[in-house]
């Protein structure tokens, strides 16, 4: 008997990544709204949220290493003076219009920013922020597409 024929074998593939352009920004904008999660519950709780990242530093002894830094998250929500709590959902440093040209999200209570956020997810994998998300990532792809070919701009 052979090796081989001891193994259980598939012709199953590896699923694609996500390919199409709306799924890697709507993946993007999840995965930073699940950020905005976790902050607003440690804050509910009174603790401190803390993401981790790695990093290659130069050591003393001139060696790269991979460190683990602390990663700093901006909250999305804000206060206006009346103390309503407000949500601005953001991809990269861009806030998104959501709906005819409107920035924020009422909020009202801390209560409701989880549940709020949690509601955006699902707007999201519905597909009803594409159009704002394609605009702004498009609008990034071009600026880092015109730096690389033509080096620093010279408009006047």
């Amino acid at each position: 008997m052979s090796a081989l024929s001891k193994l259980k074998l598939s012709s199953k593939t590896r699923p694609q990544s996500l390919t199409s352009p709306e799924a890697r920004a709507r993946q993007k904008l999840i995965d930073a709204i699940q950020d905005q999660i976790l902050l607003a519950e440690a804050e509910a709780k009174g603790e401190v949220y803390s993401k981790r990242g790695l990093k290659y530093v130069t050591s003393e002894a001139g060696e790269r290493v991979k460190k683990e830094i602390p990663i700093r998250i901006k909250r999305w929500w804000f206060r206006d003076e009346s103390g309503t709590l407000f949500l601005e959902v953001r991809y990269g440093n861009r806030r998104i219009a959501i709906k005819n040209g409107k920035t924020a999200v009422e909020v009202g209570d801390a209560s409701n920013l989880v549940p709020t956020l949690r509601l955006l997810v699902e707007a999201i994998n519905t597909g009803e922020l594409d159009k704002p998300l394609i605009e702004i990532s498009s609008e990034r792809a071009a600026r880092f597409q015109r730096g690389q070919a033509a080096g620093p701009s010279s408009h006047s």
